[in-house]
């Protein structure tokens, strides 16, 4: 698998499709109909080859109103998905509107499912605006978080997954992304990569 990176662009050449992209690939095109996005956490340094497993896909989703929502949410019905989550289409975006998870699978499965969450602060707010576009085979594609954001905040959340997280994403971009904008985030998250051999 070869990653070749620009600035706002990373592209992954003879890259494997596997059910958990598919997946992903599959719900993001018809989630994108509706609104902007962007995929964060567990499944970013899935999608760069690291071997782990991971239950659900975190994506922030920007605000649209409640009209919008129930159309999305009919398409997903039909599409074959369910959500997790005892709602209605009015009790699940009231939940997003509280800044809660809401969470859809396909039907008779409950793993992998997405979580769609609301951009709610600062760090949010980078995420969707700097998001960074994906492309692998066949023209597909898919928006992830910024790297420079995505390992403190792997940092930041400190389970020893999420560190390893962080290290191999290091591992991949350290000669490819901004270390300015890296070590700002460092500083915010009050994280420090040294001593994982994350060095600014």
């Amino acid at each position: 698998m070869k990653i070749e990176y620009t600035q706002d662009t990373i592209s992954i050449e003879d890259k494997v499709i596997s059910a958990l992209d598919r997946f992903v690939l599959d719900f993001i095109h018809l989630l994108e109909k509706y609104t902007d996005y962007v995929i964060v956490s567990g499944y970013v340094p899935i999608l760069f080859g690291r071997s782990r497993g991971t239950e659900d896909i975190d994506i922030l989703i920007k605000r649209f109103d409640e009209d919008v929502f129930t159309q999305f949410y009919d398409l997903l019905i039909k599409k074959g998905y369910y959500f997790l989550n005892p709602e209605d289409s009015h009790g699940l975006y009231e939940m997003l509107c509280e800044c809660l998870g809401i969470r859809a699978a396909k039907e008779d499965t409950i793993i992998p499912n997405v979580e769609l969450k609301f951009v709610k602060n600062d760090l949010d707010d980078f995420s969707i605006g700097k998001k960074i576009k994906v492309m692998l085979s066949d023209k597909k594609y898919l928006f992830i978080s910024p790297i420079e954001l995505e390992i403190p905040y792997k940092l930041y959340l400190g389970s020893d997954k999420d560190i390893e997280d962080a290290v191999y994403l290091w591992g991949i971009f350290k000669d490819k992304i901004d270390l300015n904008i890296l070590n700002r985030f460092m500083k915010k998250l009050n994280v420090d990569g040294r001593e994982h051999g994350i060095g600014i």
